[in-house]
Protein backbone atom coordinates (compact mmCIF):
# COMPACT_ATOMS: atom_id res chain seq x y z
CA UNK A 1 0.00 0.00 0.00
CA UNK A 2 2.26 2.44 0.93
CA UNK A 3 4.52 1.93 -2.03
CA UNK A 4 1.64 2.95 -4.44
CA UNK A 5 2.20 7.19 -2.72
CA UNK A 6 6.06 7.16 -2.49
CA UNK A 7 7.00 10.50 -4.12
CA UNK A 8 10.91 10.86 -4.35
CA UNK A 9 12.64 14.49 -3.08
CA UNK A 10 13.65 16.72 -5.77
CA UNK A 11 17.17 17.22 -4.47
CA UNK A 12 20.29 15.36 -6.66
CA UNK A 13 20.54 11.53 -6.03
CA UNK A 14 24.19 11.45 -7.03
CA UNK A 15 25.30 12.31 -3.10
CA UNK A 16 23.23 9.78 -1.70
CA UNK A 17 23.79 5.83 -1.00
CA UNK A 18 21.58 3.73 -1.11
CA UNK A 19 19.07 2.42 0.88
CA UNK A 20 20.93 -0.08 4.04
CA UNK A 21 19.01 -2.82 5.76
CA UNK A 22 17.55 -1.61 9.47
CA UNK A 23 18.31 2.05 8.24
CA UNK A 24 14.47 4.35 7.42
CA UNK A 25 14.06 5.11 4.04
CA UNK A 26 10.62 6.90 3.81
CA UNK A 27 8.73 9.54 5.77
CA UNK A 28 4.83 9.20 5.84
CA UNK A 29 3.16 12.75 6.78
CA UNK A 30 -0.30 11.63 8.76
CA UNK A 31 -1.40 14.94 9.25
CA UNK A 32 0.55 18.29 8.15
CA UNK A 33 -1.67 21.09 9.46
CA UNK A 34 -1.65 24.02 12.00
CA UNK A 35 -3.56 23.17 14.97
CA UNK A 36 -6.67 24.90 13.43
CA UNK A 37 -6.71 23.07 10.27
CA UNK A 38 -8.78 20.02 10.91
CA UNK A 39 -9.07 19.13 7.47
CA UNK A 40 -4.93 18.92 6.74
CA UNK A 41 -4.87 16.77 10.35
CA UNK A 42 -2.54 17.54 13.24
CA UNK A 43 1.26 17.55 12.07
CA UNK A 44 2.52 14.13 12.85
CA UNK A 45 5.09 11.90 10.88
CA UNK A 46 5.71 8.36 10.65
CA UNK A 47 9.03 7.41 9.50
CA UNK A 48 9.67 4.30 7.92
CA UNK A 49 12.24 1.57 7.14
CA UNK A 50 11.07 -1.00 4.40
CA UNK A 51 7.33 0.15 4.29
CA UNK A 52 7.13 -0.41 7.94
CA UNK A 53 7.02 1.99 10.77
CA UNK A 54 10.52 2.73 12.27
CA UNK A 55 9.23 5.90 14.49
CA UNK A 56 6.03 7.97 15.10
CA UNK A 57 7.22 11.66 15.55
CA UNK A 58 4.25 13.62 17.65
CA UNK A 59 0.83 12.05 18.68
CA UNK A 60 -2.40 14.60 17.88
CA UNK A 61 -5.89 14.09 18.48
CA UNK A 62 -6.20 12.81 15.35
CA UNK A 63 -2.95 10.87 14.74
CA UNK A 64 -3.77 7.11 15.81
CA UNK A 65 -7.20 7.38 13.58
CA UNK A 66 -4.63 8.37 10.53
CA UNK A 67 -2.10 5.68 11.58
CA UNK A 68 -4.37 2.71 11.94
CA UNK A 69 -6.15 3.67 8.38
CA UNK A 70 -2.85 3.71 7.03
CA UNK A 71 -1.08 0.78 8.84
CA UNK A 72 -5.10 -1.48 9.95
CA UNK A 73 -6.87 -1.12 12.68
CA UNK A 74 -5.15 -2.97 15.19
CA UNK A 75 -1.98 -1.25 14.74
CA UNK A 76 -0.24 0.90 16.76
CA UNK A 77 3.18 2.70 16.98
CA UNK A 78 5.26 1.17 19.26
CA UNK A 79 7.70 3.89 19.66
CA UNK A 80 7.15 8.18 19.44
CA UNK A 81 9.29 10.72 19.61
CA UNK A 82 7.82 14.21 21.09
CA UNK A 83 8.94 17.66 19.61
CA UNK A 84 7.01 19.89 21.94
CA UNK A 85 3.85 19.69 24.70
CA UNK A 86 1.42 21.55 22.53
CA UNK A 87 -1.91 19.32 22.45
CA UNK A 88 -1.84 19.11 18.79
CA UNK A 89 1.18 17.29 18.97
CA UNK A 90 0.61 15.22 22.22
CA UNK A 91 -3.50 15.10 22.14
CA UNK A 92 -3.53 11.57 21.27
CA UNK A 93 -0.97 10.05 23.80
CA UNK A 94 -3.84 9.64 26.50
CA UNK A 95 -5.83 7.70 23.63
CA UNK A 96 -2.39 5.55 22.71
CA UNK A 97 -2.48 4.82 26.26
CA UNK A 98 -5.45 2.81 26.56
CA UNK A 99 -5.50 1.54 23.86
CA UNK A 100 -2.11 0.42 24.41
CA UNK A 101 -2.64 -0.55 27.87
CA UNK A 102 -6.09 -2.94 27.03
CA UNK A 103 -3.90 -5.12 24.44
CA UNK A 104 -1.09 -5.29 26.21
CA UNK A 105 1.22 -3.90 24.54
CA UNK A 106 3.81 -1.18 25.41
CA UNK A 107 5.19 1.72 23.71
CA UNK A 108 8.47 3.65 23.70
CA UNK A 109 8.24 7.17 24.69
CA UNK A 110 11.67 9.38 23.44
CA UNK A 111 10.93 12.33 25.53
CA UNK A 112 13.48 15.62 26.28
CA UNK A 113 14.87 15.50 29.30
CA UNK A 114 12.99 19.34 29.67
CA UNK A 115 9.83 18.09 28.77
CA UNK A 116 9.57 15.34 31.21
CA UNK A 117 8.63 17.06 34.38
CA UNK A 118 5.64 19.06 32.67
CA UNK A 119 4.42 16.36 30.24
CA UNK A 120 4.27 14.21 33.51
CA UNK A 121 1.99 16.63 34.88
CA UNK A 122 -0.07 16.58 32.01
CA UNK A 123 -0.61 12.67 31.85
CA UNK A 124 -0.59 12.74 35.80
CA UNK A 125 -4.60 11.50 35.79
CA UNK A 126 -4.17 9.19 33.26
CA UNK A 127 -5.09 5.39 34.31
CA UNK A 128 -7.08 2.33 33.59
CA UNK A 129 -9.78 1.47 36.87
CA UNK A 130 -8.98 -2.30 35.24
CA UNK A 131 -5.03 -2.16 35.72
CA UNK A 132 -3.22 -2.07 38.92
CA UNK A 133 -0.45 -0.25 36.98
CA UNK A 134 0.27 3.81 36.49
CA UNK A 135 0.28 4.91 32.98
CA UNK A 136 4.43 4.13 32.99
CA UNK A 137 4.08 0.73 33.02
CA UNK A 138 2.33 1.35 29.52
CA UNK A 139 4.66 4.02 28.18
CA UNK A 140 8.04 2.99 28.55
CA UNK A 141 9.54 6.85 28.93
CA UNK A 142 13.15 7.65 27.62
CA UNK A 143 14.11 10.35 28.20
CA UNK A 144 16.22 12.26 25.43
CA UNK A 145 19.33 14.34 25.78
CA UNK A 146 21.34 15.54 22.86
CA UNK A 147 21.55 12.37 21.46
CA UNK A 148 19.69 8.87 21.80
CA UNK A 149 19.80 5.13 20.40
CA UNK A 150 16.56 4.20 18.26
CA UNK A 151 16.72 0.45 16.71
CA UNK A 152 20.54 0.52 16.76
CA UNK A 153 20.68 4.40 15.37
CA UNK A 154 22.26 7.32 16.53
CA UNK A 155 19.56 10.35 16.34
CA UNK A 156 20.16 13.72 17.65
CA UNK A 157 17.86 15.85 19.24
CA UNK A 158 18.52 19.69 19.57
CA UNK A 159 16.12 22.87 21.28
CA UNK A 160 14.52 24.72 18.48
CA UNK A 161 12.91 28.62 18.15
CA UNK A 162 9.17 28.22 19.61
CA UNK A 163 7.54 30.39 22.27
CA UNK A 164 9.42 29.82 25.37
CA UNK A 165 13.42 28.71 25.05
CA UNK A 166 14.10 24.55 25.52
CA UNK A 167 10.06 24.00 25.25
CA UNK A 168 10.44 22.74 21.70
CA UNK A 169 13.03 20.64 20.17
CA UNK A 170 14.09 18.60 16.45
CA UNK A 171 14.68 15.90 15.33
CA UNK A 172 18.11 14.38 12.95
CA UNK A 173 19.09 11.43 11.88
CA UNK A 174 22.63 12.24 9.39
CA UNK A 175 22.10 11.18 6.16
CA UNK A 176 18.46 10.59 6.09
CA UNK A 177 16.49 13.28 7.72
CA UNK A 178 15.68 16.33 9.89
CA UNK A 179 12.25 17.12 11.29
CA UNK A 180 12.38 20.60 12.65
CA UNK A 181 9.09 20.05 15.14
CA UNK A 182 7.47 23.78 15.82
CA UNK A 183 9.81 26.39 15.22
CA UNK A 184 10.73 29.62 13.83
CA UNK A 185 13.53 30.05 11.41
CA UNK A 186 17.01 27.99 13.03
CA UNK A 187 19.69 28.58 10.08
CA UNK A 188 22.76 27.97 12.73
CA UNK A 189 21.07 24.47 12.96
CA UNK A 190 20.17 24.11 9.45
CA UNK A 191 24.10 25.05 8.34
CA UNK A 192 26.07 24.15 10.79
CA UNK A 193 24.52 20.68 11.13
CA UNK A 194 22.39 19.23 8.77
CA UNK A 195 24.92 18.91 6.51
CA UNK A 196 25.01 15.41 4.96
CA UNK A 197 22.15 16.00 2.23
CA UNK A 198 19.65 14.90 4.02
CA UNK A 199 16.24 16.10 3.71
CA UNK A 200 14.66 19.12 5.86
CA UNK A 201 10.93 18.83 6.95
CA UNK A 202 10.10 22.08 8.23
CA UNK A 203 7.61 23.78 10.00
CA UNK A 204 6.36 26.66 7.42
CA UNK A 205 2.84 29.13 7.06
CA UNK A 206 2.78 31.58 4.67
CA UNK A 207 2.46 34.61 6.46
CA UNK A 208 5.32 34.44 9.98
CA UNK A 209 3.56 34.38 13.27
CA UNK A 210 5.89 34.47 16.54
CA UNK A 211 5.89 30.61 16.81
CA UNK A 212 5.99 29.63 13.64
CA UNK A 213 8.50 30.38 10.19
CA UNK A 214 6.95 32.26 7.65
CA UNK A 215 7.69 31.28 4.21
CA UNK A 216 9.21 34.97 3.60
CA UNK A 217 11.59 34.62 6.36
CA UNK A 218 12.66 31.01 5.04
CA UNK A 219 13.09 32.94 1.82
CA UNK A 220 15.54 35.40 3.56
CA UNK A 221 17.55 33.12 6.26
CA UNK A 222 18.10 30.12 4.30
CA UNK A 223 20.74 29.80 1.25
CA UNK A 224 19.21 28.20 -1.94
CA UNK A 225 21.20 24.99 -1.09
CA UNK A 226 18.99 24.82 1.92
CA UNK A 227 15.88 25.44 0.33
CA UNK A 228 16.20 22.98 -2.22
CA UNK A 229 16.44 20.18 0.71
CA UNK A 230 13.38 21.53 2.32
CA UNK A 231 9.32 19.85 2.49
CA UNK A 232 7.54 22.34 4.63
CA UNK A 233 4.48 21.29 6.37
CA UNK A 234 2.23 22.58 9.62
CA UNK A 235 0.54 25.08 7.06
CA UNK A 236 -3.39 26.37 7.35
CA UNK A 237 -4.40 25.50 3.80
CA UNK A 238 -4.65 25.96 -0.13
CA UNK A 239 -3.60 29.69 0.28
CA UNK A 240 -0.62 28.69 1.77
CA UNK A 241 -0.28 26.11 -0.38
CA UNK A 242 -0.35 28.23 -3.91
CA UNK A 243 2.15 30.77 -1.60
CA UNK A 244 4.58 27.71 -1.48
CA UNK A 245 4.45 27.06 -5.24
CA UNK A 246 4.73 30.37 -6.29
CA UNK A 247 7.84 30.58 -4.37
CA UNK A 248 9.09 27.28 -5.85
CA UNK A 249 9.00 25.74 -1.75
CA UNK A 250 8.20 21.73 -1.50
CA UNK A 251 5.06 20.89 0.58
CA UNK A 252 4.34 17.73 2.31
CA UNK A 253 0.04 16.54 2.34
CA UNK A 254 -1.54 14.23 4.12
CA UNK A 255 -0.63 10.97 3.74
CA UNK A 256 2.02 11.54 1.64
CA UNK A 257 4.86 9.27 1.61
CA UNK A 258 8.27 10.74 1.09
CA UNK A 259 11.55 8.91 0.00
CA UNK A 260 14.61 9.51 2.29
CA UNK A 261 17.09 8.31 0.18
Amino acid sequence: MLDSIVTRPAQTQSKRTQPQAGVPDSALFLGVGAASATELGNSACVICCDARPWLLIDCGHDTLVRYKQTFGSQSLPRAVFITHLHYDHIGGLEQLYFKAALSGQTVRLYVPVQLIQSLFAMLAYTGLAECREDIWHTFELHPVGEQFFHQQLRLSCYPVRHQAPGSAFSLHLPGRFFYSGDTRPIPELLIHQVTQGEIIFHDCVASANPSHAGLDELLKEYPPAVLARLCVYHYHGADDIHAFEQAGIRYAEPQQLISLC
